[in-house]
Protein backbone atom coordinates (compact mmCIF):
# COMPACT_ATOMS: atom_id res chain seq x y z
CA UNK A 1 0.00 0.00 0.00
CA UNK A 2 1.09 3.52 -0.83
CA UNK A 3 2.26 5.85 1.69
CA UNK A 4 -0.12 8.70 1.93
CA UNK A 5 1.00 12.39 0.90
CA UNK A 6 1.99 14.77 3.55
CA UNK A 7 -0.66 16.75 1.93
CA UNK A 8 -3.31 14.02 2.84
CA UNK A 9 -1.77 13.58 6.15
CA UNK A 10 -2.11 17.64 6.21
CA UNK A 11 -5.57 17.27 5.39
CA UNK A 12 -6.48 14.35 8.08
CA UNK A 13 -5.50 16.75 11.01
CA UNK A 14 -6.65 19.67 9.53
CA UNK A 15 -9.73 18.46 8.95
CA UNK A 16 -10.09 15.52 11.92
CA UNK A 17 -7.68 16.39 14.44
CA UNK A 18 -5.80 13.70 13.53
CA UNK A 19 -3.03 13.79 15.94
CA UNK A 20 -1.15 10.53 14.21
CA UNK A 21 -1.42 12.27 11.08
CA UNK A 22 0.76 15.18 11.66
CA UNK A 23 3.01 13.57 13.74
CA UNK A 24 3.93 11.06 10.58
CA UNK A 25 4.98 14.95 9.08
CA UNK A 26 6.94 15.59 11.62
CA UNK A 27 8.68 12.13 11.44
CA UNK A 28 9.43 12.68 8.16
CA UNK A 29 10.76 16.14 8.01
CA UNK A 30 12.64 16.84 11.13
CA UNK A 31 15.97 16.14 10.06
CA UNK A 32 15.14 18.36 6.92
CA UNK A 33 13.84 21.04 8.92
CA UNK A 34 16.95 20.93 11.88
CA UNK A 35 19.34 20.98 9.05
CA UNK A 36 17.79 23.90 7.04
CA UNK A 37 17.68 25.79 10.51
CA UNK A 38 21.27 24.65 11.54
CA UNK A 39 22.37 26.25 8.26
CA UNK A 40 20.90 29.53 9.37
CA UNK A 41 22.11 29.92 12.75
CA UNK A 42 24.79 28.03 13.64
CA UNK A 43 24.14 26.67 16.95
CA UNK A 44 22.13 23.73 17.66
CA UNK A 45 19.84 24.60 20.65
CA UNK A 46 18.66 27.76 18.81
CA UNK A 47 18.31 25.32 15.40
CA UNK A 48 16.17 22.80 17.30
CA UNK A 49 13.71 26.02 18.60
CA UNK A 50 13.58 27.60 15.01
CA UNK A 51 12.38 23.63 13.60
CA UNK A 52 9.76 23.43 16.92
CA UNK A 53 8.69 27.02 15.69
CA UNK A 54 7.88 25.59 12.00
CA UNK A 55 6.09 22.35 12.78
CA UNK A 56 4.13 24.74 15.43
CA UNK A 57 3.19 27.08 12.20
CA UNK A 58 2.32 24.22 10.04
CA UNK A 59 -0.26 22.97 12.70
CA UNK A 60 -1.43 26.31 13.35
CA UNK A 61 -1.70 26.97 9.59
CA UNK A 62 -2.80 23.54 8.13
CA UNK A 63 -5.96 24.46 7.69
CA UNK A 64 -5.69 26.81 5.21
CA UNK A 65 -2.31 25.39 3.87
CA UNK A 66 -3.98 21.83 3.04
CA UNK A 67 -6.77 23.72 0.95
CA UNK A 68 -4.06 24.99 -0.98
CA UNK A 69 -1.70 21.62 -1.86
CA UNK A 70 -2.27 19.28 -4.36
CA UNK A 71 -3.23 15.52 -3.27
CA UNK A 72 0.00 14.39 -3.80
CA UNK A 73 2.17 17.69 -2.73
CA UNK A 74 5.29 17.52 -0.33
CA UNK A 75 5.63 19.75 2.35
CA UNK A 76 9.31 19.77 2.38
CA UNK A 77 10.24 22.99 0.11
CA UNK A 78 7.36 24.29 2.53
CA UNK A 79 8.77 23.77 5.82
CA UNK A 80 12.52 24.51 4.29
CA UNK A 81 11.12 27.93 3.45
CA UNK A 82 9.74 28.44 6.87
CA UNK A 83 13.09 27.50 8.81
CA UNK A 84 14.63 30.09 6.85
CA UNK A 85 12.30 33.03 7.40
CA UNK A 86 12.14 32.13 11.27
CA UNK A 87 15.84 31.71 11.32
CA UNK A 88 16.31 35.14 9.86
CA UNK A 89 13.61 36.81 11.60
CA UNK A 90 15.00 35.08 15.28
CA UNK A 91 18.89 36.48 13.82
CA UNK A 92 17.36 39.90 13.10
CA UNK A 93 15.81 40.09 16.36
CA UNK A 94 19.28 39.01 18.09
CA UNK A 95 21.01 41.74 16.31
CA UNK A 96 18.37 45.00 17.75
CA UNK A 97 18.73 42.99 20.92
CA UNK A 98 22.57 43.12 20.99
CA UNK A 99 22.32 47.10 19.16
CA UNK A 100 20.14 47.87 22.33
CA UNK A 101 22.58 46.32 24.75
CA UNK A 102 25.66 48.05 23.27
CA UNK A 103 23.66 51.57 22.86
CA UNK A 104 22.69 51.31 26.42
CA UNK A 105 26.00 50.88 27.88
CA UNK A 106 27.05 54.01 25.58
CA UNK A 107 24.27 56.08 27.04
CA UNK A 108 25.91 55.54 30.37
CA UNK A 109 28.01 58.00 32.00
CA UNK A 110 31.65 57.53 31.04
CA UNK A 111 34.37 55.62 33.01
CA UNK A 112 36.10 57.77 35.72
CA UNK A 113 39.71 56.91 35.73
CA UNK A 114 39.02 54.91 38.77
CA UNK A 115 36.57 52.82 39.81
CA UNK A 116 34.99 52.23 43.19
CA UNK A 117 37.29 50.04 45.50
CA UNK A 118 35.01 46.84 45.74
CA UNK A 119 36.16 46.26 49.47
CA UNK A 120 34.64 49.76 50.27
CA UNK A 121 32.00 49.02 47.99
CA UNK A 122 30.80 45.32 49.20
CA UNK A 123 30.14 46.40 53.27
CA UNK A 124 27.48 48.75 52.16
CA UNK A 125 26.66 47.59 49.11
CA UNK A 126 23.33 45.57 50.29
CA UNK A 127 22.38 48.04 52.57
CA UNK A 128 22.11 50.72 49.66
CA UNK A 129 20.24 48.40 47.54
CA UNK A 130 17.58 47.48 50.05
CA UNK A 131 16.83 50.69 49.87
CA UNK A 132 15.53 50.58 46.00
CA UNK A 133 12.08 49.46 45.11
CA UNK A 134 10.70 46.31 44.60
CA UNK A 135 11.43 46.48 40.60
CA UNK A 136 14.73 48.28 40.82
CA UNK A 137 15.82 45.79 43.14
CA UNK A 138 14.82 42.57 41.01
CA UNK A 139 16.16 44.35 38.07
CA UNK A 140 19.56 45.12 39.31
CA UNK A 141 19.91 41.43 40.85
CA UNK A 142 19.19 39.77 37.57
CA UNK A 143 21.29 42.27 35.41
CA UNK A 144 24.24 41.69 37.40
CA UNK A 145 23.88 39.11 40.03
CA UNK A 146 22.32 36.80 38.32
CA UNK A 147 24.26 37.80 34.66
CA UNK A 148 21.21 37.84 32.67
CA UNK A 149 21.10 39.70 29.90
CA UNK A 150 18.18 42.45 29.01
CA UNK A 151 16.15 40.84 26.89
CA UNK A 152 16.30 38.32 29.93
CA UNK A 153 15.78 40.49 32.28
CA UNK A 154 12.50 42.02 30.09
CA UNK A 155 11.25 38.31 29.87
CA UNK A 156 11.59 37.79 33.83
CA UNK A 157 9.76 41.19 34.57
CA UNK A 158 7.00 40.76 32.21
CA UNK A 159 8.47 44.52 30.26
CA UNK A 160 10.03 44.47 26.66
CA UNK A 161 13.85 44.40 26.01
CA UNK A 162 13.51 48.64 26.29
CA UNK A 163 11.78 48.74 29.50
CA UNK A 164 14.34 46.57 30.48
CA UNK A 165 16.75 48.47 29.91
CA UNK A 166 15.33 51.67 31.02
CA UNK A 167 14.87 49.71 34.55
CA UNK A 168 18.23 48.67 34.90
CA UNK A 169 19.49 51.99 33.94
CA UNK A 170 17.40 53.80 36.14
CA UNK A 171 17.65 51.94 38.58
CA UNK A 172 21.81 52.06 38.49
CA UNK A 173 21.20 55.69 38.78
CA UNK A 174 19.27 55.34 42.20
CA UNK A 175 21.90 53.09 43.13
CA UNK A 176 24.63 55.30 42.44
CA UNK A 177 23.14 58.08 43.95
CA UNK A 178 22.21 56.16 47.41
CA UNK A 179 26.09 55.47 47.36
CA UNK A 180 27.00 58.87 46.78
CA UNK A 181 24.93 59.16 50.56
CA UNK A 182 27.59 56.75 52.55
CA UNK A 183 30.40 58.39 50.76
CA UNK A 184 31.35 56.15 47.74
CA UNK A 185 31.53 58.66 44.26
CA UNK A 186 31.18 57.14 40.92
CA UNK A 187 29.36 56.67 37.83
CA UNK A 188 26.77 54.28 36.76
CA UNK A 189 28.98 52.72 34.34
CA UNK A 190 31.44 52.34 36.11
CA UNK A 191 29.49 50.91 38.79
CA UNK A 192 27.88 48.50 36.32
CA UNK A 193 31.45 46.92 35.56
CA UNK A 194 32.09 46.21 39.15
CA UNK A 195 29.01 45.16 40.02
CA UNK A 196 29.38 42.77 37.09
CA UNK A 197 32.82 41.61 37.81
CA UNK A 198 32.66 41.51 41.71
CA UNK A 199 28.86 41.04 42.94
CA UNK A 200 28.82 36.82 42.27
CA UNK A 201 31.45 34.79 44.04
CA UNK A 202 32.11 31.27 42.94
CA UNK A 203 30.65 28.99 45.88
CA UNK A 204 32.57 26.27 47.50
CA UNK A 205 32.81 23.18 45.47
CA UNK A 206 29.98 20.73 46.59
CA UNK A 207 27.76 23.26 48.51
CA UNK A 208 25.00 23.11 45.94
CA UNK A 209 24.99 19.01 46.34
CA UNK A 210 25.16 19.59 50.32
CA UNK A 211 22.39 22.51 50.28
CA UNK A 212 20.22 20.24 48.14
CA UNK A 213 21.01 17.12 50.42
CA UNK A 214 19.72 19.36 53.33
CA UNK A 215 16.86 20.25 51.37
CA UNK A 216 15.70 16.87 50.80
CA UNK A 217 16.30 16.01 54.84
CA UNK A 218 14.72 18.93 55.89
CA UNK A 219 11.36 18.31 53.51
CA UNK A 220 10.86 14.76 54.12
CA UNK A 221 7.24 13.62 54.81
CA UNK A 222 8.20 13.30 58.74
CA UNK A 223 10.58 16.18 60.18
CA UNK A 224 11.52 15.05 63.44
CA UNK A 225 13.77 17.37 65.36
CA UNK A 226 16.53 15.05 65.29
CA UNK A 227 15.92 15.27 60.47
CA UNK A 228 16.17 18.88 61.09
CA UNK A 229 19.16 19.27 63.03
CA UNK A 230 20.73 16.68 60.99
CA UNK A 231 19.89 18.75 58.12
CA UNK A 232 21.03 22.18 59.60
CA UNK A 233 24.84 20.23 60.52
CA UNK A 234 25.29 19.34 56.99
CA UNK A 235 24.66 22.99 55.37
CA UNK A 236 27.07 23.78 58.12
CA UNK A 237 31.01 24.92 56.67
CA UNK A 238 33.82 22.75 58.55
CA UNK A 239 34.76 26.03 60.24
CA UNK A 240 31.57 25.77 62.01
CA UNK A 241 31.54 22.61 63.01
CA UNK A 242 34.65 23.20 64.45
CA UNK A 243 33.43 26.01 66.76
CA UNK A 244 30.29 24.63 67.60
CA UNK A 245 30.73 20.74 67.53
CA UNK A 246 30.20 20.31 70.94
CA UNK A 247 27.56 22.18 71.58
CA UNK A 248 25.76 20.58 68.09
CA UNK A 249 26.29 16.99 69.67
CA UNK A 250 24.75 18.04 73.14
CA UNK A 251 21.79 19.40 71.56
CA UNK A 252 21.09 17.78 68.23
CA UNK A 253 17.38 18.01 68.44
CA UNK A 254 14.79 18.05 71.01
CA UNK A 255 13.56 14.67 70.13
CA UNK A 256 16.64 13.06 70.90
CA UNK A 257 17.32 15.24 73.96
CA UNK A 258 14.16 14.34 75.26
CA UNK A 259 14.63 10.48 74.15
CA UNK A 260 17.81 10.79 76.02
CA UNK A 261 16.23 12.36 79.18
CA UNK A 262 13.59 10.26 79.44
CA UNK A 263 16.11 7.32 79.34
CA UNK A 264 18.28 8.47 82.02
CA UNK A 265 15.41 9.74 84.55
CA UNK A 266 14.42 5.64 83.97
CA UNK A 267 17.55 4.39 85.21
CA UNK A 268 17.56 6.96 88.30
CA UNK A 269 14.13 5.53 89.09
CA UNK A 270 15.26 1.84 88.67
CA UNK A 271 18.10 2.97 90.78
CA UNK A 272 17.05 4.40 93.82
CA UNK A 273 13.95 1.45 93.73
CA UNK A 274 16.89 -0.41 93.90
CA UNK A 275 18.71 1.11 96.68
CA UNK A 276 15.42 1.76 98.44
CA UNK A 277 14.62 -1.96 98.70
CA UNK A 278 17.16 -2.39 101.86
CA UNK A 279 16.23 0.59 103.16
CA UNK A 280 12.76 -0.42 103.28
CA UNK A 281 13.74 -3.73 105.07
CA UNK A 282 15.80 -1.45 107.74
CA UNK A 283 12.80 0.35 108.38
CA UNK A 284 10.35 -2.38 109.06
CA UNK A 285 13.07 -4.02 111.17
CA UNK A 286 13.15 -1.13 113.15
CA UNK A 287 9.67 -0.51 113.40
CA UNK A 288 8.94 -4.11 115.12
CA UNK A 289 11.77 -3.13 117.27
CA UNK A 290 10.38 0.07 118.30
CA UNK A 291 7.26 -1.92 119.27
CA UNK A 292 8.91 -4.50 121.08
CA UNK A 293 10.39 -1.71 123.27
CA UNK A 294 7.37 0.05 123.77
CA UNK A 295 5.41 -3.18 124.82
CA UNK A 296 8.26 -4.15 127.36
CA UNK A 297 8.00 -1.15 128.86
CA UNK A 298 4.01 -0.99 128.98
CA UNK A 299 4.67 -4.76 130.67
CA UNK A 300 7.56 -3.05 133.36
CA UNK A 301 5.06 -0.24 134.03
CA UNK A 302 2.35 -2.91 135.11
CA UNK A 303 5.15 -4.79 137.04
CA UNK A 304 5.86 -1.97 138.79
CA UNK A 305 2.16 -0.93 139.76
CA UNK A 306 1.59 -4.32 141.36
CA UNK A 307 4.68 -4.18 143.44
CA UNK A 308 3.33 -0.44 144.96
CA UNK A 309 0.33 -1.76 145.84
Amino acid sequence: MQPKSDAQLLREYAQHGAEPAFAEIVARHTNLVYSAALRQVDAPDIATEVAQSVFVSLARGARSLSQKLAESACLAGWLCRSARNISLNLRRDEFRRHSRERQAMENLDSIPDATPDWERLRPVLDEAMAELSEPDYDALVLRFFNNQDLRSVGSALGVSDDAAQKRVSRALDRLRDLLSQRGIKTSAAALSIILTVNAVQAAPVGLAATISTAAVLAGGAVQTSTTIAAAKAIAMTMMQKAIIGATLLAAAGTGLYQAHQASTWRTQVHTLQQQQAPLAGQIGQLTRERDDAKMQQATLQQENEQLRR
